[in-house]
């Protein structure tokens, strides 16, 4: 597969300057203009509609395209819900702790105090690790203090190891991302070391301070503690620490971030919540649910849908004031669903509206919304450029400073409730594993994008000339991400998205913009962005032929969700091409294009319907191409079904090619739609085989089709039901038993052992192929 070359435009070497605005759409066609791109077109390496739509598929966020389109790895129904590799990186609301450097006396109280009331309302709905499976506690369970609470937790578990720790030191370090309840863990931790007054510390006091300020007999906690390698704790804080609550009977829980710095003492305890579920279950089973059972709400779709990632654990707690509302009667089933949209609204605009969020900060956040589910490497690399752009704008006098070394990856990605994890990309060179960074929330990535794009008006030049140097990016996964950030700014605002960015794009030189373009509304109309379908036909017949092609690939990349309305606007563009004075210079490549956005969007709804096993509108589709192959569409049919022969199911051309795959899964018992599917595919290989200018083409895709059946045995029996039918006259079995018979395997001088197999089959007697034709037919 070859990238498209594309032919830059601007002095600087990315086309047209970002901070101009868009240039008005080119005149229509010119006999001058014409010529020049026919010139640009024949010397261009162009890439096939098919390699588009997979690389549509493969590098777009698995959220715009549906569970389809993500396979592999440690994805569960398209959705993470885990890691492949690698570690999980957590995540922590941006901004964090504050630290203060307090110069002279200092007078300020440090600590207050938390009111037992708070703790025990709080374990009401606490919810421990799980108990094992028989039900046993630990054998430590029990303390001097007093009796152990009433709740079980697993032995070895998180909560478990903590608990022995502040037991033996009376000190111990919880680390974990915010959001997941750790300081509520913290609290519990100290009522289960039998603490009966409890405390909250500074956060922003150094290690070697904190040892003054624990009160006699109380249970301390520091939440959001920040430790760094210039802020460490260290072997000596925490041995103090240790004999200072050893001799005032208190307890003390440290609560860190995923990666604190701790040097030696007590080893660092991560904490990882219970399941969604079961932290939703244990904020229900004090509520009044109505006589509901906890289970049967549980098991709603529109409760399942918001428990598929790991939320904050303070959403959890006002999504079950939700379900409970729900089980009473004043929230609605929509009301549910839509909890989680209204949850990563409100984070984002937190994230945006504070003040102790840099444009750095920001400027990531974009680029991760942009990059979600990509390698972090490209993130970071982008939000740099955008930060760069976002400071023109906010300070023009003042250049952007970017530290060079400045903030961990691992920082970073905790700021945005983000996670890391492993996963191979598939590149020309095969498989390579990366190091990827999502949101925990598969909605934050859209709704941010929306966000900053509807919310923030100011930062649309900044955003604007940003995408369209992506979209100029030598990666695909760079230029398809563009397009990608484009569809869901149409989404949010159709008329600014494509006066902006997409039009521009359409009516570009480059071939890279166009594909932009495509892409950009393949993806809005996923997004359920309104009007694509009338803006593709429109744009198909266009004077300008930019529009036109730009539409036609369009078609190859989502015309499958309308098929037949795409199939009919290909063919009337085909008609509009001899309408304006038939074959010119640059009059094939057109034609080509037409046919391969055809091809493209025949086989995926062949795919689409094999996949459902309802063939009724696949065959509908196919049935209608032989009607094509005459009079002035007869090129069209013809070079679309050519390009359909080609597309295989493995990587550079290897595997099944996918029409015979299609053709061998279809029903071919007569009367049915797979028999008529089966019938339309051989009718129209006949004509390719007949026809003058695709004979060659066609013989071609024939030998490469028995070579793909020589280890395939599925390959091979498909072949074997095809060929019958296209041996109806004498010329046709002298052709391909001449191409059987001479055909040669890569590398080896003898014939394939398939090609014999085969043979023998188009050596049936030409009676029986006229019937098993005829019988096809009906």
């Amino acid at each position: 597969m070859s990238a498209p070359q594309d032919h830059l435009a601007g002095a600087d070497g990315h086309g047209r300057d970002p901070e101009q605005p868009a240039a008005a759409p080119p005149a229509p066609d010119g006999p001058g203009e014409a010529a020049a791109e026919a010139e640009e077109l024949s010397t261009a390496e162009t890439e096939h509609a098919w390699d588009s739509r997979r690389d549509l598929y493969r590098h777009s966020p698995g959220i715009m395209l549906g569970h389809s389109s993500r396979t592999g790895g440690s994805l569960v129904g398209g959705d993470q819900h885990g890691v492949s590799g690698g570690q999980v990186t957590g995540d922590v609301i941006l901004g964090g702790s504050k630290v203060e450097y307090h110069l002279g006396g200092d007078t300020e109280e440090r600590s207050g105090e938390i009111p037992g009331t708070e703790i025990e309302t709080l374990a009401a709905n606490f919810v421990y690790p799980p108990a094992g499976q028989d039900g046993a506690r630990p054998a430590d369970a029990s303390t001097a203090d007093g009796p152990a609470p009433d709740e079980a937790w697993e032995p070895g578990s998180p909560f478990a190891l903590a608990l022995t720790g502040l037991r033996q030191h009376r000190v111990a370090v919880l680390a974990g991302p915010a959001t997941t309840g750790r300081k509520s863990a913290a609290l519990m931790l100290l009522r289960a070391a039998g603490c009966r007054s409890y405390r909250s510390l500074d956060p922003a006091l150094p290690p070697g301070r904190l040892a003054g300020e624990l009160r006699e007999g109380c249970g301390h906690v520091v939440a959001d503690f920040t430790t760094s390698a210039e802020r460490p704790l260290r072997e000596h804080h925490i041995r103090a620490l240790s004999e200072r609550l050893h001799a005032t009977g208190g307890h003390l829980v440290l609560v860190v971030g995923p990666h604190p710095v701790v040097h030696g003492g007590v080893s660092h305890v991560p904490w990882q919540p219970p399941e969604p579920a079961a932290l939703l279950a244990g904020h229900l089973r004090n509520k009044d649910l109505a006589g509901r059972n906890v289970d049967e709400l549980l098991a709603l779709t529109e409760v399942r849908s918001v428990l598929e990632h790991h939320r904050p654990v303070a959403d959890t707690a006002r999504f079950a004031e939700r379900v409970a509302g729900y089980a009473q009667g004043t929230v609605s089933l929509d009301e549910l669903g839509a909890f989680g949209h209204h949850a990563a609204e409100r984070q984002v605009r937190k994230w945006f509206e504070s003040a102790d969020h840099t444009l750095h900060d920001k400027a990531f956040l974009i680029a991760l919304a942009t990059f979600n589910e990509a390698p972090y490497p490209l993130t970071a690399e982008s939000s740099d450029v955008l930060f760069g752009l976002l400071q023109r704008i906010e300070n023009p006098g003042e250049p952007a400073r970017i530290p060079v070394f400045g903030t961990s990856s691992a920082q970073r990605v905790e700021k945005a409730l983000a996670v890391r994890y492993q996963e191979p990309d598939e590149t020309e060179w095969g498989p390579v594993l990366q190091t990827k960074v999502q949101f925990r929330d598969r909605l934050t990535a859209i709704t941010l994008l929306g966000e900053v794009w509807t919310g923030h008006p100011s930062a649309r030049p900044a955003l604007v000339a940003w995408l369209r140097r992506l979209a100029d990016d030598p990666r695909p996964v760079v230029r398809t991400r563009a397009a990608a950030t484009a569809a869901v700014m149409a989404g949010a605002d159709l008329p600014s998205a494509m006066a902006l960015l997409i039009r521009s794009w359409a009516a570009d030189q480059r071939l890279r913009a166009r594909l932009a373009a495509a892409n950009a509304l393949a993806l809005a109309h996923h997004l359920g962005a309104p009007h694509i379908s009338r803006i593709l036909s429109e744009w198909c017949t266009a004077p300008d032929h930019r529009l036109r092609w730009t539409a036609v690939r369009g078609y190859a990349l989502v015309g499958d969700a309308f098929p037949r309305e795409a199939l009919a606007a290909l063919t009337e563009a085909v008609r509009g091409m001899e309408a304006r004075g038939g074959p010119a210079r640059g009059w094939s490549e057109e034609l080509d294009d037409l046919a391969q956005s055809a091809a493209a969007l025949l086989l995926a709804a062949g795919q689409e319907a094999a996949a459902r096993d309802d063939w009724d509108a696949a065959a509908g589709l196919w049935r209608t191409l032989p009607a094509l192959a005459g009079g002035t569409t007869r090129d069209f049919a013809l070079i679309a079904t050519v390009h359909a022969c080609g597309p295989t199911d493995g990587p550079a051309g290897t595997g099944r090619p996918l029409l015979l795959d299609l053709f061998g899964r279809a029903d071919p018992n007569p009367g049915t739609d797979g028999a008529v599917l089966r019938h339309a595919i051989a009718g129209l290989w006949r004509s390719v085989l007949n026809d003058p200018m695709c004979s060659a083409s066609g013989l071609n895709t024939m030998r490469q089709w028995v070579r793909a059946a020589e280890s395939d045995r599925g390959a091979e029996t498909a072949l074997a039901e095809l060929l019958p039918l296209l041996t109806v006259s004498v010329e046709d079995h002298r052709r391909l038993a001449y191409l059987l018979e001479n055909l040669r395997g890569e590398g080896e001088p003898g014939r394939p052992a398939v090609a014999l197999r085969l043979r023998a089959v188009v050596s049936a007697p030409r009676a029986d192929a006229r019937t098993s034709a005829a019988t096809a037919s009906r």
